[in-house]
């Protein structure tokens, strides 16, 4: 038990490593990560866009599989003899002192060669949409890399079947789920190119003053019916309420209670002249939640993402891209 721990800390650390890989790639090309988001199959480096020059994001994509095969050739030196624990059977099953070194070593050359798999969210997926990209446009490529994506992952559902493996199947799926949410978010960035976050701003916003007792703001629930409004103190945003809490301290009776007392503080500020397709991402990962917005630090309106599909249906109601964003928006 203690030893099976100690590799499960172990493979954390190794996934953790080759997803710091890319971040510190990702960084030494001036681009700074914001954190790493640990899955089921990994993890993924939070990168907020990638570099213009294709190589670059070669070398970004390489460095996770890269760090994972430093570590196994590290650990070589751990493993005496190298022959006996590769053919003995007995140290393939449960993890022990005798075979940690081993295992460990053959998960983090899995990982490396798991990652290189040419179908997305693995590094392989986006070296093949890269490489894909230097003869044709990025939505082509990315529609290809998606096709070959799809097609590991019905390959890793069928074997998974046929052999009754649980673990493929599931891998299969996240497959699947992954290239379809990639090419999304890809579509997204393409029609979203060239707008600012000033561009789409909220200016007519519900907001409530976060001096205001939960009795006085009671009212007004019964004429606006948002599910969140923006707190306000000063002319300044310093919070978010949704509808649930106001409702919640009524029926508990909090009628005195000031609002500034029950809203959610720390506002994440974005910056309004930053891209909309390097925030695509963040904005679709909590599609109601609003965002601050600042021009030359001062207090300018509000973007959230469904204002922003908003926008885009409005704006492209006469042009070509128009069936496109319709379809992003789930409205055919």
């Amino acid at each position: 038990m203690v030893w099976s721990i100690l590799l499960f800390v172990s493979v954390v650390i190794s996934i953790l490593a080759h997803e710091a890989s890319h971040a510190i790639v990702a960084m030494f090309f001036g681009i700074r990560a914001n954190g790493v988001i640990l899955l089921p199959i990994g993890g993924v480096a939070s990168i907020p866009y990638l570099p213009k020059k294709p190589g670059h994001e070669i070398l970004i994509a390489l460095a996770g599989p890269a760090a994972n095969l430093l570590i196994a050739m590290f650990l070589l030196r751990f493993i005496h003899p190298y022959g006996a624990y590769w053919k003995d059977s007995e140290n393939i099953g449960a993890v022990n002192p005798g075979n940690f070194w081993f295992q460990l070593q053959l998960i983090n050359l899995s990982l490396a060669v798991f990652n290189l798999i040419p179908s997305f969210p693995m590094d392989g997926g986006r070296i093949l949409r890269i490489l894909l990209g230097l003869n044709m446009n990025i939505l082509k490529a990315s529609r290809i890399a998606g096709i070959v994506s799809s097609v590991v992952a019905f390959s890793l559902i069928a074997t998974g079947i046929i052999i009754v493996n649980l673990l493929l199947i599931f891998l299969g799926v996240f497959i699947l789920l992954a290239a379809k949410s990639e090419e999304y978010y890809l579509q997204l960035k393409t029609v979203s190119h060239g707008l600012k976050l000033k561009d789409v701003l909220m200016h007519d916003y519900d907001s409530i003053d976060a001096n205001a007792t939960v009795m006085e703001t009671s009212s007004i629930l019964m004429t606006n019916h948002s599910r969140y409004f923006i707190v306000m103190e000063n002319g300044k945003a310093v919070g978010t309420i949704s509808r649930m809490q106001i409702v919640k301290s009524i029926s508990e009776m909090k009628y005195h209670v000031k609002v500034k007392e029950l809203m959610k503080a720390n506002l994440s500020y974005l910056d309004g002249n930053l891209k909309v397709e390097n925030l695509i991402e963040k904005l679709a990962g909590n599609e109601e939640r609003l965002y601050p917005v600042l021009v030359q630090n001062n207090f300018a309106g509000l973007i959230n993402f469904q204002h922003l599909m908003e926008y885009l249906l409005i704006h492209s109601a006469s042009t070509k891209e128009y069936g496109r964003i319709k379809s992003l928006a789930g409205l055919v």
